[in-house]
């Protein structure tokens, strides 16, 4: 099975993988790791190689970060190969996707097709959303 670790500036990794537990009870090969501002980057890049070690049992693990250009994004590049891949924009439909996908495959590129995939189709406008459906169901309420 394919891991991951979720890297963020401050607790954002953590609490959505406390959010996450809720949707799947057990989540196996799953780390997080925040970064706070007095926290030094090479310790910050230590503590992820760990954490990539730790969450790989040989398929694979994919890094999951809050954004791109960030100090937790950048130190995390220096383990992208064939095996590690990291995917930006962290969210809780993110993760979900990937813990579900990840069930079915271990190819890592179908993986990160299909998580952005779903991440994306996880944003919604709402306003615009329930305004399309007022028109296309003729304006009822």
């Amino acid at each position: 099975m394919v891991g991951a670790v979720l890297v963020s500036h401050g607790d954002l990794a953590k609490g959505i993988v406390s959010s996450a537990s809720m949707l799947v009870p057990q989540i196996d090969q799953l780390a997080s790791l925040t970064l706070w501002p007095d926290d030094n980057p090479d310790e910050f890049q230590k503590k992820l190689e760990g954490a990539v070690k730790e969450v790989d049992t040989g398929d694979g693990v994919f890094i999951l970060a809050d954004m791109l250009g960030g100090t937790p994004a950048n130190r995390s590049m220096y383990f992208l190969g064939d095996k590690v891949r990291m995917l930006t924009g962290l969210s809780l439909p993110m993760l979900y996707s990937f813990l579900n996908i990840r069930e079915e495959s271990t190819d890592i590129a179908m993986i990160a097709k299909d998580v952005m995939e779903e991440a994306k189709e996880a944003m919604v406008d709402v306003n615009e959303m329930l305004n399309k459906s007022k028109i296309e169901n003729g304006g009822a309420s």
